[in-house]
């Protein structure tokens, strides 16, 4: 129960890594609101974990005070932020660079980068609020990017601009609010399965062929690095990436052009015979 009696917000919490987040952090003892826009699966999802669903579009800037003063009303303080509504793969903007157009660049900016924006600066308020002096802990919030941020996918160009803005905010954010020991700290997913489909653009037999670990995650890994971070066992942590992504990020070649190592006898002459 590293979460007992928390509040924690977390935006896009009704499907997929958001649901996990949700539904791991309500294990660990807190108390969720959920802000999504998709509203019978979070209702359903909010029913099942005893948690508050408000209707939010991140990029609204009215919806967005709206989620906060309901927080507030029924909870009278926050201790965490998971910003993880994102437009990922979309038609409009899963498309190459010289196709893109400027709508679907602005969209994703909007929902990726500004809405992380409005939530973070809504929570850091608060928590300065609740801990005007920062004599204490001062509330964490959680950001979640992708191996976007640091590498390129073909054919996600405002995807990846995002996710890599949302690394650099994290940085900046964590400067500006150590003062009042608020701790702000990024995720970044690799290839997770959600709702049974591998996110991007590869299959299950290709993830096997090009992830270290020789699988795709699971939404419950990244729910698990989330729950970490906003615990107190991250006390001392801010402005991090914590990596999950099966060893991805770390390779110079995928496994597949390493298939000829023989795991077995390798481990067979080091006396280990499975």
């Amino acid at each position: 129960m590293k979460l007992q009696n928390k509040i924690a917000v977390i935006t896009g919490g009704a499907q997929g890594i958001g649901a996990a987040i949700s539904t791991r952090f309500a294990e660990e003892g807190a108390k969720i609101i959920i802000a999504d826009l998709n509203e019978e699966k979070s209702k359903t999802l909010a029913s099942q974990l005893n948690a508050t669903y408000v209707l939010c579009d991140v990029s609204n800037a009215e919806q967005v005070d709206n989620l906060f003063k309901e927080m507030i009303e029924q909870h009278g303080r926050l201790d965490i932020l998971v910003n993880n509504a994102a437009l990922v793969h979309h038609p409009d903007s899963n498309k190459n660079f010289l196709e893109l157009t400027q709508a679907a660049w602005t969209r994703a900016l909007e929902i990726n980068l500004t809405g992380m924006f409005l939530c973070s600066q809504r929570a850091g308020r608060i928590f300065v609020k609740q801990n005007p002096e920062g004599k204490s802990a001062g509330g964490a919030i959680i950001n979640m990017s992708s191996g976007g941020g640091m590498r390129a996918h073909r054919q996600l160009m405002a995807y990846d601009t995002t996710k890599g803005g949302i690394e650099a905010a994290t940085r900046a954010m964590a400067m500006d609010l150590a003062p009042w020991k608020i701790r702000v700290n990024v995720v970044v997913p690799g290839n997770i399965t959600v709702d049974n489909a591998l996110g991007g653009a590869t299959g299950p037999e290709a993830a096997a062929r090009t992830i270290p670990f020789g699988k795709a995650g699971a939404p419950a890994d990244i729910a698990s690095a989330a729950a970490f971070l906003a615990s107190d066992d991250a006390a001392y942590i801010t402005g991090q990436r914590l990596v999950v992504d099966g060893g991805m990020e770390a390779q110079l070649r995928s496994p597949a052009v390493d298939a000829q190592i023989d795991v077995s006898g390798i481990a067979s002459r080091l006396g280990f015979e499975g």
